[in-house]
C-alpha cells in the first residue's frame, strides 16, 4: 500500500511507503489462541485480510477493528483470571473504543473498573447494563460489589440478594454476608451462611469462607468458632488449623499467641510442606523469644518458598535480636529485593526497611540509615490509612477481595500463554490500521496505531518505520527520530527512510546527526532540493561555509520558485553577519509565500542587528499574529520598541514573556533595565536577580545588576556584581548579547 509524497518542510522527493504486516496464514492464529474455524475472532481477521489484499480498505479496517474488540475482550478477561486487574481494565476500555456501542462491553468494563478501583465508572457502566437487560444476574452483582465498596450497604444488599437467588455462588454469598454484619444484622448473616454450607456444600473452604467473613467486621469469636467447628466436621483438612492459628494471633498477639502456635503445629501435622504455617509458627515463636525454633521454622519457610519476602523480614529482626548484623541486613536486603508491590501485607515490608535502619546505624551508615528510615515511616503511614479505611469499611476495590480460589499455576500458565499468542495478531492489526489511517493523510490516529503495534510486538518488521514515518508526515519530528533510529539500526540501506530520519533531525535543528545520518546517501541528497537544502545547512552549521553556500545557491538556482530554500539560504546569510543578502532572500521567499510566520521572525531579527528596529516591528507583529505564543517573538518585538522608545508597549510584552517562559532570562534583564530607568529600583533588582541567576555568565545582566544594587545603595553588593562583570568580560565568558 503505498501514499503519495507529502510536500514538507523541506521538501523530500520520494515516495514514502506505509507496510501492511499479515500472519502467514491464518490457521496460525486458529491455532495460537485454541480457536475453532468458526471462531469469530478468527473469522473478523481473515475476512480482514481478505478485503486489504482485494484493497478494499474500508471493510478490512471494519473487521480489524471487530477483531481486535474481540481479541482485547478476550485478553482482558484472561488478565483478569490473572488478577492483574490494572492490565485487564485497559484492554476492556481499548475494546470498547472499537465497538463503543456493543452492550456486552459495558458489563466487562464495569467488572474491570471495579477491580481496577475506579468505582465511578463501574457504577456507571453497570447501571448502564442494567438498564439494558433489568434480569442480568451478573451486572446485579457487579453494582452490588461497588455499592458494598463505596460503604452503601443498604443498597448494595437489595442488589446482592437479587443476585443470590438468580445466581447463588461463593463470592456473592460472602460479599452479601458480610453485609448484612456491616448493617449489624447478624440474624440474617446466619441464616445466609446456614444455607450456604446446606446448599453449597460442608467443606473446609467453605467454613473458612465464612470465618473470614466475621474477621472482616471484627467478630473474632464467630470467625474461631466457625473454624473449631469445621477442625470437628473435618479433622484431616489442610487449612482450617492454619486460619484458626492465624486468627488467634490476629485476635490477640500476646493472650492467643500460645493457641495459635499449637494450631500451626497441628497443621504442620496435617501438611509438614506447608510455607505459610512454618513462617506462622516462626513468627509466633519469635514473639515469645524462642529464638532457636524460631529460626529454624522461618529458614525452612524461606526453603519452602524462595520467593516470598515475609519470613526474611523475621529472619532479620531475628539475626538483630542476636547481633548477627552481616545475617541481619542480608536478610533485610532479600526481603526488600523480593517485595514488588510494597502494599503486599498491609505494607508490612516497612518492617525491613525499618530493621535495615537500625542495622545500618549499629554499622555506622547513618545517611543510608536515615534513608530506610523515612522509607519505613512513609510505608507505616500507608498501613495505618490501610487499616482505618478497613475499620470503616471504605476499602478500595482492589484492596478487598472475597476468598475465593486463587487460579492454579497450570491455569496462569494457561493464561499466560492465551496472551502471548495473541500479541503477533494484535499487533498485526494495529499496523494495518495504522497503514488505512497513514492513507487518509490521518497521521496522528497511525502514530497511535503504530506505537501499539509496536507494544506488542516490537519486532514486527516495518513497524518502527511505518511509525516513523508517520510521526514524520505529522510533523513530529521528535518522537519521528526515535522510531526511525531503530528502524534504520536494523536496515541500514532504507534510503526513504535515511532521508526521512536526516529531515528530523535538520528540523529539530540537530545539524551534525542531520550530516551523519544523510553522508551515506550524499549523492542522492545533492540531488534532491529538500534534502540538498538541509544538507548544506548542516554543512554550514558545521563550519564547512562555502562548501554548503555553493550547494544552497545550486538549489536555489535549480528551483528559484522555492519560498523554503530562499528562507534557508537567507538564514546562511544570516548567521555568518551577512545581512543585505540574508535581507534580499528572505524577501524573496517571503514573496512566494507570505505566510510563513518563522521567515517574517526572521527578517525582523535580520533587521534588528542590521540597526533598523522599527522595520523590524511589522514582520515581528506579522509573526506574532500567526503564532501569538512565540516568546521569541514576542521578545524581540519587545527589543525592537525599546529600541524607538515605545516602552509602555515594551513592557508589557515583556511581563507576557516571563508568564510564558519564566526561564527567560534576557527578557529579565530588559524589564528589570527599564525598571531601573523608570525609578522602580527594587523591582528592578528582583528581575535582574532573576535573569543572573538563569544565566550566570551573562556578563550585562552582572553590570545592570551592579548599577542597581549602586542606586539602591547596596555598595558591597553592587562590588561583587562589578567584579563578576569584569571577570566573565575579561575571559570572554559573556553570554550571547540580549538582543539575540
Amino acid at each position: 500500500m503505498e501514499l503519495d509524497a507529502i510536500q514538507v518542510p523541506p521538501a523530500i522527493l520520494f515516495v514514502m511507503f506505509f507496510t501492511p504486516i499479515r500472519l502467514a496464514s491464518c490457521l496460525l492464529l486458529a491455532a495460537s489462541i485454541n480457536a475453532s474455524p468458526q471462531d469469530d475472532l478468527l473469522q473478523h481477521y481473515k475476512i480482514a485480510e481478505t478485503f486489504s489484499e482485494k484493497g478494499d480498505q474500508a471493510l478490512a479496517v471494519a473487521e480489524y477493528r471487530l477483531f481486535l474488540s474481540q481479541a482485547l475482550r478476550r485478553l482482558g478477561n484472561a488478565q483478569g483470571q490473572l488478577r492483574d486487574f490494572k492490565a485487564a481494565h485497559e484492554s476492556f476500555e481499548e475494546a470498547a473504543s472499537f465497538a463503543p456501542d456493543d452492550p456486552a462491553f459495558a458489563l466487562d468494563r464495569a467488572l474491570a473498573s471495579l477491580q481496577a478501583g475506579d468505582l465511578s465508572a463501574a457504577k456507571v457502566l453497570a447501571e448502564k447494563s442494567l438498564a439494558a437487560d433489568p434480569n442480568n444476574a451478573r451486572a446485579q452483582w457487579v453494582l452490588g460489589r461497588v455499592l458494598f465498596q463505596q460503604g452503601v450497604y443498604a443498597e448494595a444488599k437489595l442488589r446482592l440478594e437479587a443476585t443470590v437467588v438468580a445466581a447463588p455462588g461463593l463470592d456473592v454469598g460472602y460479599t452479601l454476608g458480610v453485609t448484612y454484619l456491616r448493617l449489624k444484622d447478624e440474624q440474617h448473616a446466619r441464616m445466609l451462611f446456614a444455607d450456604m454450607l446446606k446448599g453449597l456444600g460442608d467443606t473446609p473452604e467453605m467454613h473458612i469462607l465464612i470465618s473470614r467473613a466475621y474477621e472482616e467486621v471484627g467478630a473474632w469469636r464467630e470467625a474461631i468458632q466457625q473454624l473449631t467447628t469445621g477442625i470437628a466436621r473435618h479433622p484431616k483438612a489442610p487449612q482450617l488449623h492454619y486460619f484458626l492459628g492465624l486468627a488467634y494471633a490476629t485476635r490477640d498477639e500476646v493472650v492467643d499467641s500460645p493457641r495459635a502456635i499449637q494450631q500451626f503445629r497441628a497443621e504442620l501435622e496435617i501438611n509438614s510442606r506447608d510455607a505459610r504455617s512454618h513462617y506462622m509458627l516462626g513468627y509466633e515463636l519469635l514473639k515469645q523469644h524462642e529464638l532457636a525454633g524460631s529460626e529454624s521454622e522461618l529458614r525452612r519457610a524461606t526453603s519452602l518458598e524462595p520467593d516470598s519476602p515475609d519470613a526474611f523480614i523475621d529472619l532479620a529482626q531475628l539475626y538483630l535480636e542476636n547481633q548477627r548484623l552481616s545475617e541481619a541486613e542480608a536478610a533485610a536486603r532479600k526481603a526488600i529485593a523480593l517485595t514488588e508491590d510494597e502494599s503486599r501485607n498491609d505494607f508490612q515490608i516497612h518492617r525491613a526497611y525499618y530493621l535495615l535502619g537500625r542495622i545500618l546505624k549499629q554499622t555506622g551508615h547513618n545517611e543510608e540509615a536515615q534513608e530506610q528510615m523515612e522509607i519505613s515511616q512513609r510505608l507505616r503511614t500507608k498501613r495505618l490509612e490501610r487499616q482505618r479505611a478497613r475499620q470503616d469499611g471504605t476499602l478500595a476495590a482492589n484492596d478487598f477481595e472475597s476468598p475465593s480460589a486463587p487460579v492454579k499455576m497450570e491455569g496462569r500458565a494457561k493464561l499466560a500463554r492465551l496472551i502471548d499468542q495473541l500479541k503477533p495478531a494484535l499487533a498485526n492489526a494495529y499496523n494495518n490500521l495504522g497503514v488505512a489511517a497513514a492513507a487518509q493523510q490521518d497521521f496522528l490516529e497511525a502514530s497511535k496505531y503504530f506505537q501499539k503495534a509496536a507494544a506488542w510486538n516490537p519486532s514486527l518488521e516495518t513497524v518502527d518505520r511505518n511509525w516513523g514515518m508517520a510521526e514524520f508526515y505529522g510533523k513530529r519530528y521528535s518522537a519521528a527520530i526515535i522510531a526511525l533510529e531503530r528502524h534504520l539500526a536494523a536496515h541500514p540501506d532504507d534510503t526513504r527512510a535515511r532521508a526521512a530520519l536526516g529531515l528530523s533531525y535538520f528540523t529539530v535543528e540537530n545539524y551534525a546527526k542531520t550530516l551523519s545520518t544523510l553522508q551515506p546517501m550524499e549523492d542522492t541528497a545533492q540531488s534532491d532540493p529538500g534534502l540538498a537544502s538541509a544538507y548544506g545547512t548542516s554543512l554550514m552549521k558545521a563550519g564547512q561555509f562555502d562548501r554548503g553556500m555553493s550547494l544552497l545557491k545550486r538549489v536555489a538556482e535549480e528551483n528559484p520558485n522555492s519560498a523554503e530554500i530562499h528562507g534557508l539560504l537567507g538564514g546562511a546569510y544570516a548567521d555568518q553577519g551577512i545581512y543585505a543578502p540574508a535581507l534580499e532572500e528572505y524577501h524573496k521567499s517571503l514573496a512566494l509565500d507570505p505566510a510563513q510566520a518563522h521567515v517574517h521572525f526572521l527578517l525582523g531579527l535580520a533587521l534588528i542587528r542590521q540597526g533598523k528596529p522599527a522595520d523590524a516591528i511589522p514582520e515581528l507583529q506579522t509573526a506574532l499574529q500567526s503564532s501569538p505564543s512565540d516568546t521569541p517573538a514576542k521578545y524581540h518585538l519587545a527589543f525592537a520598541l525599546l529600541q524607538i522608545q515605545k516602552k509602555s508597549e515594551a513592557r508589557g510584552l515583556l511581563e507576557e514573556v516571563i508568564k510564558q517562559d519564566p526561564k527567560y532570562f534576557d527578557a529579565y534583564y530588559q524589564l528589570g533595565k527599564l525598571q531601573l530607568e523608570q525609578g522602580e529600583t527594587k523591582a528592578a533588582i528582583g528581575n535582574l536577580e532573576a535573569g543572573s541567576q538563569l544565566s550566570p555568565n551573562s556578563d550585562y545582566i552582572h553590570y545592570q545588576l551592579a548599577m542597581a544594587y549602586r542606586r539602591d545603595a547596596q555598595s558591597g553588593a553592587a562590588a561583587r556584581e562589578m567584579q563578576t562583570y569584569q571577570e566573565l568580560k575579561g575571559h570572554r565568558q559573556g553570554g550571547p548579547s540580549p538582543e539575540k
